[in-house]
């Protein structure tokens, strides 16, 4: 049964639900290709274990929410923007995590003009999975995934970080651990289900290497090509 609700997890195992109605919100996030590229200038030694990027060629792409969001606070950009950007900057820096965040589209639309480089990112849509109400007009579901509670640049994922781009913890030594999780991730490099995505994370946490904290199980989508 999908929860609305976040998995706290501080010891390994340890796994307690805490209902929480966290707003549903935009994030603008890199496009996936460009952190793959990226990834595999500025890294030494790449293991070639689940979607990490040592080879050229995308095996399977990740369109989660942990994808090196933008910023609104570069020098140059601060002395040339007017009143209203100033409200979106000072809201995006002084709200809660819970509450911080793109709320509405046009917003994220600002935000994503406001880039230095906006070709380089993407709007998506995340909510709690297992939430109700209407979505944005036009938004196509790519999948769950699992991570911390997501802010106007998206938020670390553990499969992202484990199955694809690792950063923080990476995997398993072996890369074999979670090889059956890794091919039922779909085409976006997202669970299609919920209840996949719930035993990946409670999988991952009996890991005494795994990252700790407070996740959710979150739907993320993004804008039609033809309403973009």
């Amino acid at each position: 049964m999908i929860r609305p609700v976040i998995f706290e997890s501080f010891a390994q195992g340890e796994m307690k639900e805490k209902p929480l109605k966290i707003p549903p919100r935009f994030s603008v996030v890199k496009q996936y290709p460009l952190l793959y590229a990226a990834y595999r200038e500025q890294k030494e030694k790449i293991r070639p274990f689940y979607g990490h990027p040592y080879t050229e060629q995308i095996r399977k792409p990740y369109y989660g929410t942990d994808r090196s969001g933008g910023c609104l606070y570069r020098d140059e950009l601060n002395r040339k923007i007017g009143f209203r950007d100033r409200l979106l900057q000072f809201r995006l820096l002084h709200e809660t995590n819970f509450r911080a965040g793109l709320k509405t589209e046009a917003d994220a639309n600002r935000y994503l003009e406001l880039q230095e480089h906006p070709e380089e990112y993407e709007i998506i849509h995340t909510r709690l999975a297992g939430m109700t109400g209407a979505f944005p007009k036009n938004c196509e579901f790519l999948g769950y995934d699992v991570s911390y509670p997501i802010d106007a640049d998206g938020a670390f994922s553990i499969i992202c970080d484990c199955l694809f781009l690792p950063q923080w913890h990476g995997c398993d030594g072996d890369g074999t651990l979670f090889s059956e999780d890794y091919e039922k991730l779909n085409e976006n490099g997202l669970f299609s289900n919920w209840d996949d995505a719930y035993r990946y994370l409670v999988k991952y946490r009996s890991e005494d290497w795994s990252e700790m904290g407070e996740f959710a199980i979150y739907e993320v989508r993004r804008k039609t090509a033809d309403d973009q």
